[in-house]
This record gives C-alpha cells, sequence and structure tokens, in this order.
C-alpha cells in the first residue's frame, strides 16, 4: 500500500529536496521582469520573472521572486517591469501555497556580471603594475596658486567647484581643461585634458578630474584603463571627483586624493580664506604675547641685577672663588706631601744598588764560564788534545784513503804544530 502523507508534510518533503539540492542554491537566473511590486510598509519587493527566450510562447515559463529589504543594495538603474535583469538567489517552497519562488540576494542588469569582470582585470593589473595608491599617495599642497580642473565646460559639477573657490579660496587661480565626461570619445577626452594641464605653462600646483553623478554607464570613462594610467603618471598630485559618494570608480583607486563628490573636492584643495587669516591672527597674537612675555621677565631679572652688592663692591664676585682656590691649595698640597712621603718609606725599603749590581754581575760571571766549559768540551781543539789529528790535502780535509795517491803531499794539524809528509803505501 502506497504511503500516505498530509497536505503540510509533503510540502515540507518538497522543501527539504529543494534546499537540499545545491543545483538550486545561489544560483543566477535571467529573465524578464514581468510583474513588480515594491510593499509599502516593510519595503519588501515581489517580482515575477519570465523566460525572454520564449516571448513567442504563450504562457511562458515564469518564477516568483522575493526581494527582501535588508538584503537590497542601491541599484544604478531602476527595477521595473519589461527589463531584463539577472537575480542571484536561492530557491525555496512558500509552504501556506504550496508554490515556489527564488529568494534574492542581488540584482543586476544583464551584462553586468561581465562588465564587472573587465573591470577587476583592469583593477588587477593597475594594482600589480603599483598604479593603484595606497601608501604612496603624494599630499595636496597646502596652499594652492593655481588649481587645474578637468571636467566638462559648463556643467554643474564645474559650477559647483567654482562656487567652493569663491566662498572658501576666491583669491586661487583656475585653470580649466575641459573634457567631454560621458559617451564613446569621453575617455580619450579626459587623457588629452589630463595632458595639456601639466604642460609647464599653466603652472598648476594640483589638478581635480572627474564630473557629477549618473549611472553606471556614465561614469564609465573614470574606470577607462587609458584613463586610468593617466591620472596614475599625472607629475602633479591629482584628485579624483567622480559621481556621489556611493560611485567608487577606478580613477578613484589611482589618484592621490579620492573625493566622494566635486564639492568635497574643492573642499579638499581649497582651504577656507577666512580660517587661514584666523589662524594667522591667532599666532600673531601668540608670538606677540610670547615677545612681550620674555622681555618683561629680562627686564625684572636686570633689575635685580641691578640691585645687587657687586655693582659697587666688585670684589665679592671673586671673594668665594679665592676662598675656594685656598682650599684647593691647601688639599693640593697635603696630597702631594702624603705622595712623596709614600714613595720615599718604599726607596728606603729597596736593596742598594751597589749590592744589586755586585749580585748580578757574580751570576753573568758565572754563566759565562758555565757557557765557555760547554763550548771548549765541543771544540775540535780539545779533541786534537786527546792524540788526534787532521789531514788535509790540496786543502780539503781527507777523510778516505780513496782521497789520495802514492806520492802525494798531505799536511797533518796537530794539537800543537803540524807535519808535512808525503804518501808512500795506501791501505
Amino acid at each position: 500500500m502506497a504511503q500516505q502523507y498530509s497536505v503540510a508534510e509533503i510540502c515540507k518533503i518538497i522543501e527539504y529536496k529543494i534546499k537540499s539540492t545545491p543545483e538550486l542554491q545561489d544560483v543566477w537566473v535571467r529573465g524578464e521582469i514581468t510583474s513588480y511590486q515594491k510593499h509599502a510598509s516593510s519595503g519588501h519587493i515581489y517580482m515575477t520573472l519570465s523566460d525572454m527566450s520564449q516571448k513567442a510562447q504563450n504562457p511562458r515559463s515564469t518564477i516568483r521572486c522575493t526581494y527582501f529589504r535588508f538584503a537590497q543594495t542601491t541599484l544604478d538603474f531602476e527595477l521595473k517591469t519589461g527589463i531584463e535583469v539577472e537575480v542571484l538567489g536561492s530557491t525555496g517552497i512558500y509552504a501556506p501555497q504550496s508554490t515556489y519562488s527564488l529568494t534574492v540576494k542581488k540584482v543586476q542588469k544583464v551584462g553586468a556580471g561581465d562588465l564587472m569582470q573587465k573591470l577587476q582585470q583592469i583593477r588587477e593589473r593597475l594594482l600589480k603594475e603599483g598604479l593603484i595608491k595606497s601608501d604612496n599617495r603624494r599630499e595636496l599642497p597646502a596652499l594652492p596658486r593655481r588649481v587645474g580642473i578637468v571636467t566638462g565646460a559648463g556643467t554643474a559639477a564645474y559650477r559647483d567647484m567654482l562656487k567652493q573657490v569663491q566662498e572658501r579660496y576666491p583669491h586661487a587661480e583656475i585653470v580649466l581643461a575641459p573634457a567631454q565626461v560621458q559617451g564613446e570619445a569621453a575617455a580619450q577626452s579626459i587623457v588629452a585634458a589630463l595632458n595639456e594641464i601639466q604642460e609647464p605653462q599653466w603652472k598648476c600646483d594640483v589638478v581635480i578630474v572627474g564630473r557629477g553623478g549618473g549611472s553606471a554607464e556614465d561614469l564609465m570613462a573614470f574606470n577607462d584603463e587609458a584613463v586610468c594610467r593617466a591620472i596614475a603618471a599625472c607629475r602633479i598630485p591629482i584628485v579624483s571627483a567622480v559621481g556621489h559618494q556611493i560611485d567608487h570608480p577606478i580613477s578613484d583607486d589611482v589618484a592621490d586624493y579620492a573625493a566622494a563628490t566635486p564639492t568635497d573636492a574643492a573642499r579638499a584643495v581649497f582651504p577656507v580664506i577666512e580660517d587661514l587669516r584666523y589662524k594667522a591672527e591667532n599666532l600673531t597674537k601668540r608670538a606677540t604675547a610670547s615677545v612681550e612675555s620674555r622681555l618683561h621677565l629680562t627686564q625684572e631679572r636686570f633689575l635685580r641685577l641691578a640691585e645687587k652688592e657687586f655693582w659697587e663692591k666688585p670684589y665679592v664676585l671673586v671673594k668665594d672663588q679665592a676662598h675656594w682656590l685656598d682650599e684647593l691649595e691647601s688639599k693640593l698640597r697635603f696630597t702631594f706631601r702624603n705622595i712623596v712621603n709614600a714613595h720615599s718609606n718604599a726607596l728606603n725599603q729597596l736593596t742598594p744598588l751597589d749590592i744589586l749590581l755586585g749580585q748580578k754581575l757574580k751570576l753573568t760571571r758565572a754563566h759565562l764560564t758555565s757557557t765557555s766549559g760547554r763550548f771548549d768540551a765541543f771544540s775540535p781543539l780539545a779533541t786534537l788534545a786527546r792524540g788526534y789529528s787532521v789531514t788535509y790535502a790540496e786543502g780539503k780535509i781527507v777523510t778516505d784513503s780513496a782521497q789520495v795517491k802514492k806520492g802525494s803531499k798531505i799536511t797533518i794539524r796537530l794539537a800543537k804544530g803540524g807535519l808535512h809528509a808525503e804518501v808512500t803505501e795506501l791501505d
């Protein structure tokens, strides 16, 4: 007999099966929004995606989607019916109505994923080459005399920056390098403007490059690799000022300073002249007060010195020093006397010099006598004295009879005197 289930039980089994199937969890689903509703009080979004490839069919395959408010992020496009999107979510079942739906975690326009991947590749290349700045950002000049701005002429962003200049630092000079900041030619235009603004004749101390907010497509020029490389290569400290606070183009990563908006960029670059005046006045007051205080202390010290006794009796200046010198002289004499006495006692205890010399000569004479005896014992003359002799032939000592012949003249050396002989026979 087949097993029986209640409706609730079968719904739970289906829900378990769906949640335990990896292919149905964290998946990207593409489709056209054919119904859209945002709940007024909760903020949750309920929409239906239909298969784009089945437009000719009726009905098309659909799936319900729930996009809870806590999971929602700011989008650069408007969610509405009729647009094609990609959603990331997990499939589940709503048991009370026995309907399955997709719980959405992320929504993006079709093709946005490919674009994000491309931008990530650009960012990784720039990071590998050391062009993305983190620790090596240059400081902005504290008091810029001339500031270059690369943006669209007559745009709201340019007007906002000029307004900040007038309010904060009206003495600054502005050099505008107009550029197209939107559209297919924007990247090339921005690069050309950046190259121009760096020319020596413009004498800019800092450069601001940017534009106002807009859609992701509007800001795409500031993600362009050529633009980012031009910003990174800028010889002058450069500020990236693109869009609103939620926008973060790659130009922010390669610039020396990333401003949330063009207005914030102007605030970062231009000091408030009134604040500078206040600081200057405050420093002047502090410096004046410090000098006056030092003068007052010096005057008091001089007046106290003027009341001193030594002005009328100069000898009091050296009185104490003279007394100190007398004491020091006494100490030196006493110390010297002790040292002399100590050495004198030591000398008196030493053996007289003539006795030491006599002992040394006696020892030396005994050593010489002993050495002479050893030399005599090994002397050839001592050997001759014992009855030996030395025979010479032709000036050479004869040690072998083969060295001479019959009739050879020889000389014989004795202990006393010598003999001259002729060889008559050889043994």
